[in-house]
């Protein structure tokens, strides 16, 4: 049976981020993804919040984001838009960016650190004991993990 200090179920944004700040920290993680790709079809997320480039250029990966992406002041409360462009930061500005792109480059990253990537499969039941948690996937391969995250999305 394969093991791994975390197992994380979804390779969406939360997912891979999680992954990759694990496996900065030296944690060996592993995702479980029913995708069989980083291919999103449909609309979802449009951009990138300014903390949020600030934490990308905390990883040394918000070049990647900044080279695919529009910049644009797109902050805004209760429909009215507010000027960041003189907040105390290198990213005074939102990036307009759609999730497929912001997946893809997430995902480059986390194969840079060597986190595998279990594709084309689903969390189908976990067990948990006193050592962990036995995770169940839809291809019949079992997973042992101290720590089960579900970062599968809202549905």
């Amino acid at each position: 049976m394969t093991e791994h200090a975390v197992v994380i179920s979804g390779a969406g944004p939360t997912g891979l981020m999680l992954a990759g700040e694990l496996a900065l920290a030296g944690i060996d993680v592993a995702i479980v993804e029913r995708r069989p790709d980083q291919e999103l079809f449909g609309t979802r997320a449009g951009g990138l919040s300014a903390r949020t480039l600030e934490v990308f250029d905390q990883r040394g990966i918000a070049d990647r984001f900044l080279e695919a992406g529009q910049i644009a002041q797109v902050t805004g409360f209760a429909v009215t838009r507010l000027d960041i462009s003189d907040f105390p930061t290198r990213h005074n500005y939102g990036l307009a960016l759609r999730q497929k792109h912001i997946e893809r480059i997430l995902a480059g990253w986390v194969g840079e650190l060597a986190v595998p990537i279990y594709r084309g499969r689903d969390v189908t039941s976990f067990a948990e004991d006193e050592a962990g948690i036995t995770i169940q996937l839809s291809d019949g391969a079992p997973l042992r993990a101290r720590y089960l995250v579900g970062c599968d999305g809202g549905r």
